[in-house]
C-alpha cells in the first residue's frame, strides 16, 4: 500500500510518501514508480537490519534506518523491535514499513503537523523523535510488571512468575539493543553529509532527537538490570527453598531409618537380651525412640536441622 502527501505550502513542491511493503507487488511497485533499488528493499524487508545512515552519493540518496518496539503479547509484557526505513531523495522522503510496522505511518499521520513542515529534512528528524518516544510507554508497563514480581519475592514466586520473567527479559534484550543502536545512529548523524547541512531549527530538532534516544536507551539498559538481579534473587530463593525441602527429607530419612534397624534386629531368629519377656515390645519401641531423639538432638545441635 503506497500513499504520497502534500508537505508544507501549496507553493512547496515537498512529497512525503508513505509505503507497506507486504509482498513482491509493493516491491515491484516501489522499484517501478519510485526506482528503488534491491539494495534499499532488502533494508526495508529485513528484520535484522540494524539502525544506521547510508548515503548514495549516484542515486542522490539518504537511508536512515531505525527500529521501533512491537507487540507480541501485551498481556504478558512480550515486545520485539523491527526497523523502519526513512528515504530521502531531493524534496522526496518515503518512510517505509512492513506488516508488524504498520502503525508507524498511521501515528506519524496524526502527530505530524505536515501543513507546517517546511522541508523533508524537519519530517524525518521531527518523526525520530516521535519514533524514538514510542518505547517509553512499554518500558513503563515493564517497570510495573517488575515492580509485581519484586513484590512477590517476599511471598512464594512460582513457575508464573518465573516465566513472566523470562518474558520481561527477552523484551528488553530487543530494546536494549535496538535503543542502543537507534542512539548511535542519531548521534553520529551530526558528522555526516546529512547533519552538516540542517538549517539551525532542524538542529534543534535533531538535539532533541538525541536527547531522546539517549533517555530512551539509559531507561532500558537500567530497567534490563533491575530484572537481572530479580531474575538473580528469585533463583537464589528458589535453590535455598530446594535446599530446605532437601535437608528436611535427609534428616527424616535418616532418623526413619532407626526403627527399621531395630526392629530388624528383634525380626531375627537368635536370642537377644528381654527377647521372650512379656513386655519386650515396649523395651524394643523405647530404644527406637530413644535412639531417633538421639539423632534428632545431636543433628539440631550441630544446625544440621
Amino acid at each position: 500500500m503506497i500513499a504520497e502527501h502534500h508537505l508544507g505550502d501549496e507553493d512547496q513542491a515537498l512529497t512525503w510518501v508513505t509505503a507497506m511493503v507486504e509482498d513482491d507487488s509493493d516491491r515491484e511497485a516501489l522499484q517501478k514508480t519510485y526506482g528503488l533499488t534491491d539494495e534499499i528493499l532488502t533494508y526495508v524487508t529485513d528484520v535484522n537490519e540494524r539502525a544506521h545512515y547510508d548515503r548514495d552519493e549516484y542515486l542522490n540518496t539518504q537511508l536512515f534506518v531505525l527500529h521501533v518496539p512491537v507487540v507480541v503479547d501485551e498481556v504478558s509484557q512480550r515486545y520485539i523491535t523491527r526497523p523502519v526505513t526513512f528515504l530521502l531523495k531531493g524534496h522526496q522522503v518515503m518512510s517505509i514499513t512492513t506488516t508488524r510496522t504498520q502503525w508507524v505511518n498511521q501515528l506519524l499521520m496524526d502527530r505530524l503537523k505536515l501543513d507546517q513542515i517546511t522541508d523533508t529534512n524537519e519530517l524525518v528528524m521531527i518523526s525520530f523523535f516521535i519514533l524514538f518516544d514510542q518505547f517509553i510507554a512499554p518500558i513503563r508497563k515493564i517497570n510495573a510488571e517488575q515492580n509485581r514480581l519484586d513484590k512477590q519475592l517476599n511471598q512464594s514466586p512460582d513457575n508464573k512468575d518465573l516465566i513472566a520473567l523470562s518474558n520481561l527479559q527477552q523484551s528488553l534484550a530487543y530494546f536494549v539493543s535496538a535503543t542502543r543502536n537507534n542512539a548511535m545512529m542519531v548521534v553520529n548523524l551530526n558528522s555526516t553529509p546529512f547533519g552538516k547541512q540542517l538549517s539551525d531549527k532542524n538542529r534543534e530538532h535533531l538535539t532533541d532527537a538525541v536527547i531522546e534516544a539517549r533517555q530512551t536507551s539509559e531507561m532500558t539498559a537500567i530497567e534490563a538490570d533491575v530484572v537481572d538481579r530479580i531474575s538473580s534473587t528469585f533463583n537464589n530463593v528458589l535453590n535455598n527453598n530446594l535446599n530446605d525441602t532437601m535437608k528436611f527429607l535427609t534428616i527424616w530419612s535418616l532418623v526413619l531409618t532407626i526403627p527399621t534397624i531395630v526392629t530388624g534386629f528383634y525380626g531375627m531368629n537368635v536370642k537377644l537380651p528381654i527377647a521372650n519377656a512379656p513386655l519386650s515390645w515396649v523395651f524394643t519401641v523405647a530404644i527406637m525412640v530413644g535412639i531417633m531423639l538421639l539423632v534428632a538432638y545431636v543433628l539440631r545441635h550441630r544446625h544440621f536441622w
